[in-house]
Parts: structure tokens; C-alpha cells; sequence
């Protein structure tokens, strides 16, 4: 019987394979206009960049019992890996260039595997856990009260985009905040905290009136502002919750279910003569992180890096362009400058401050993962997970300072401090119950009993 290790080298060749074939014959040939072109990768440079892809698969952790587990299990589906495998195919950049895309990158998530994830630092972060009932009023109020506040500044819009149509729906909500500068701490806050928060209360209880409630918040924001994450958020928090039921939620279970879900989104496409679901669910949201963080590097090689001259640096450096570097790279990269290019932490480092940036934003994660997991000790496994679903998912698409300082993270590991450390009130496994508590300390063996 294969042991652990060889099982998951083979899930991750499977699902390189998977995503390798779905880029040369589903997506290649008709996206090329996109930067979505094909060439035949360079044989060595594709065996260094599976390798690393293998080694970093076999240092993460196995068993997804922490926030920092699942969080880095995300960001390795999502962003590293495309980021180390797409480049080697997709004409963004010199085989070389991606070969050297694929060492730095692969090295900097190296240190997340090992480090990031280990706790090494334990009881930094101040505990100030509220009562079950006090905390979820304060969950119940922030709901409200934000919403509220989105309601009275830009209204309702009635009518979903399609996802084709979202770019046009951005553009104006960036008018909208323009006017209400407010509006971009609220909304982050609201769709990938609050409304989520309110989906996760439902999924644990049953009370499906919070679920419903979280869930119409995500698609009335995904209207307003165009924001797909807000829009699959519910769907990510359901299959989380039906993954983390799991006796030992593995991360290996991760990649077998996006080659599973892989081959059937081709399957249906071939059935329905289409290409709408490979469109939207491998080509935008498993390779698009990887070819962005390439198109990043292509733009910024022989450019002056920002240096953070547009965000916290700006008042110590000159900044030389008249644009962001999202928007920059929408417009030298994918050709479109009304394209809001996002990177994850990798490409916005190396916009940065090159290379080396993409160490330093690096440094800030694995800093970030210690805080939130020590946020949450003390809390049930499963909660202390579900909570930080949607906040993993923005930062394989964000940059690592923005991640935290507006797309919730900081906010949200406050919220794990106060948070009941005796909820759900269950004595089941599993979610709705105690598991495996969010510390190392605590971790109870899979064969042991439930609690009294």
C-alpha cells in the first residue's frame, strides 16, 4: 500500500497534468488575445518548477488543523502554483525569466510551508473572548450598521452582471468611492467578514435565516461593486464546511477536488459544446493568478518599482507613475487600461521592490499567519478555519499589505480575540463541535474521545 508521501506527489502531478491540459487545448486557443498563449516549456525549467511544486505539497502540513493551514493550502492552489507552472507554458515572459519566477517564488512559499505554518511564537496576541450571545450581537450589529451605511451611499442595484460584465460595474463603483472614500474599508469588511461571518452562524446552527441573510449581503455587494469572490463566497463557505466535517480534513483532499472538479467542468463544457464553466472556473480562477503574477514581472523587469511610493511609503518615496500598479499592468500587460490588474503578495513584492520584495512581502505573511493562529487559539478547528475562508481567498489575489490593513485580516484577528471560546455549543466533532482546537498544544489524537 503506498504510504502518504508518494500519494500525494501523485495527487500533485495529477492535478499539474490537469491544469497543464486544460490551458493547451481548452483555454491557449481561444483566449490568446487575453495573453493566454501556449508554447512548449522549456524541459528543464518545467521539471525545477514541478519539483518545487512537489517539495512544497510535501512540507505543508497534512492535516488541515489550524487557520494558517488552510489559508496556506489556498494560497498554494490558487497563487503559487499557478505562479510556478503557468509561466513555464504561457509566452508571458522569456523561459529563463519564468525559470527564475519559479525559483523565487517556490523558495519564498518554501518558508511559508515551514515556517509560517509551525507557531513557533505562542501568546502574543491578547485573548479578550466575549460570551457566545454578546459576541454574535456584535457580528448581528456590524451587519446592520455597515450595510446600512453601503444603502445610504450608492443604493441598490437591482439587476446580477454577469461575470463578462463586472469590469464596467468596477469602474463605476471606483467613481462611487471616489465619493465616499469610506466605502473601501466597509464593503472589504462586510463581504469578507461580516456577511461571511453571518453564512458560517447558519452552517454551524442551522439557522438558516443568518445563512440566507450573509449570502443576500455577498450578491447585493457582488452587484454593486463586481467583486466575483463576493459572489462565490457562499459556495466556498459551504464546501469548506462539508470539507472541514472531515474526521482529519487533509490538504491533499484540496487538489484531489480541484482535479476532480477540473475534469468535470471540461466534461460539461464538451457535452454542452461550450466553454463558459472551463472559462470561469480554471481558466479565471485557477491559472489567471499564476499568468498575472508573470504579467507583474514582465512589466515592472526594466521599470523603476514602486517602492511603495503609492501606499504607505508614499510620503518618504516618489512614486513615478500616475497609476497603481494593478492598473498598470492591466494596461501594459492585458492591453486594457480599464483592467484593475490585482497580484497576490509575490507579484505586488516583486512590483515593489523586485526579487527581493517578493521576500520581504513573504516575511510580512508568515508574520501574518503567527498572528492569526495565535488570534485563534483556543477556538474549535473548524470555526477558527471557516472564519478566515473568504480573507484566504482575497489574498491569493491582493497584495499582502492591503490584505491586511483593508481587506480585513487586522479586523478580523481582533474579532478572533474576542471571540467565545466555547462555541459551537456542541459536543460533537467535527463542525458545530469542539474537534481539534486551533493550538498545537491542545491537538487531541483522531482516535481520542469526544468530551463530556
Amino acid at each position: 500500500m503506498l504510504g502518504r508521501a508518494p500519494v500525494a506527489v501523485l495527487v500533485v502531478l495529477g492535478y499539474v497534468a490537469i491544469l497543464h491540459y486544460a490551458y493547451a487545448n481548452h483555454i491557449a486557443p481561444i483566449f490568446t488575445y487575453l495573453q493566454f498563449g501556449y508554447r512548449s516549456p522549456d524541459p528543464f525549467g518545467y521539471a525545477v518548477a514541478i519539483a518545487l511544486v512537489v517539495a512544497i505539497a510535501l512540507v505543508l502540513p497534512r492535516q488541515i488543523a489550524r487557520p494558517s493551514h488552510l489559508i496556506a493550502w489556498v494560497l498554494f492552489l490558487i497563487a503559487v502554483l499557478p505562479s510556478l507552472v503557468v509561466p513555464q507554458y504561457a509566452p508571458a515572459l522569456s523561459r529563463p525569466a519564468a525559470l527564475e519566477l519559479a525559483l523565487w517564488g517556490g523558495g519564498c512559499f518554501l518558508l511559508v510551508a515551514v515556517i509560517g505554518t509551525r507557531q513557533p511564537l505562542r501568546g502574543f496576541v491578547p485573548l479578550m473572548p466575549l460570551r457566545p450571545r454578546t459576541w454574535w450581537a456584535l457580528i448581528a450589529l456590524l451587519f446592520v450598521v455597515l450595510n446600512c451605511y453601503v444603502l445610504l451611499a450608492i443604493g441598490v442595484n437591482w439587476t446580477l452582471p454577469s461575470f463578462n460584465d463586472v469590469y464596467g460595474v468596477r469602474g463605476e463603483f471606483r467613481i462611487e468611492e471616489a465619493e465616499f472614500p469610506a466605502l473601501g474599508y466597509v464593503v472589504p469588511m462586510l463581504d469578507k467578514i461580516v456577511n461571511p461571518l453571518m453564512i458560517v452562524r447558519g452552517l454551524f446552527t442551522r439557522r438558516w435565516g443568518w445563512a440566507l441573510a450573509g449570502t443576500v449581503g455577498e450578491l447585493y455587494l457582488y452587484a454593486e461593486q463586481g467583486n466575483k469572490t463576493a459572489s462565490l463566497a457562499p459556495i466556498a463557505l459551504v464546501a469548506a464546511f462539508l470539507f472541514l466535517r472531515m474526521r482529519r480534513p487533509t490538504g491533499s483532499t484540496v487538489l484531489v477536488a480541484a482535479s476532480i472538479g477540473s475534469v468535470v467542468v471540461m466534461t460539461v463544457d464538451w457535452l454542452l459544446a461550450s466553454n463558459d464553466l472551463t472559462s470561469l472556473f480554471i481558466r479565471r480562477t485557477l491559472v489567471l493568478p499564476g499568468l498575472t503574477t508573470a504579467g507583474y514581472v514582465q512589466v515592472f523587469d526594466d521599470a523603476p518599482k514602486a517602492q511603495l511610493g503609492h501606499s504607505v511609503l508614499s510620503s518618504y518615496v516618489h512614486y513615478p507613475y500616475d497609476k497603481e500598479p494593478p492598473d498598470l499592468v492591466g494596461a501594459g500587460f492585458f492591453g486594457n487600461p480599464d483592467t484593475h490588474a490585482n497580484g497576490n503578495w509575490l507579484a505586488d513584492g516583486y512590483a515593489n521592490f523586485g526579487y527581493l520584495g517578493m521576500l520581504a512581502a513573504t516575511i510580512v505573511l508568515i508574520l501574518l499567519l503567527w498572528a492569526v493562529d495565535d488570534a485563534a487559539r483556543g477556538l474549535s478547528a473548524p470555526f477558527a478555519c471557516m472564519m478566515f475562508v473568504v480573507p484566504a481567498i482575497s489574498l491569493a489575489e491582493s497584495a499582502i499589505l492591503t490584505a491586511i490593513l483593508t481587506h480585513g485580516f487586522f479586523a478580523l484577528i481582533v474579532l478572533c480575540a474576542l471571540a467565545p471560546r466555547d462555541w459551537p455549543p456542541t459536543t460533537e466533532d467535527g463542525p458545530g463541535g469542539r474537534g481539534e482546537v486551533a493550538t498545537a498544544a491542545t491537538q487531541r489524537p483522531a482516535a481520542s474521545a469526544t468530551r463530556p
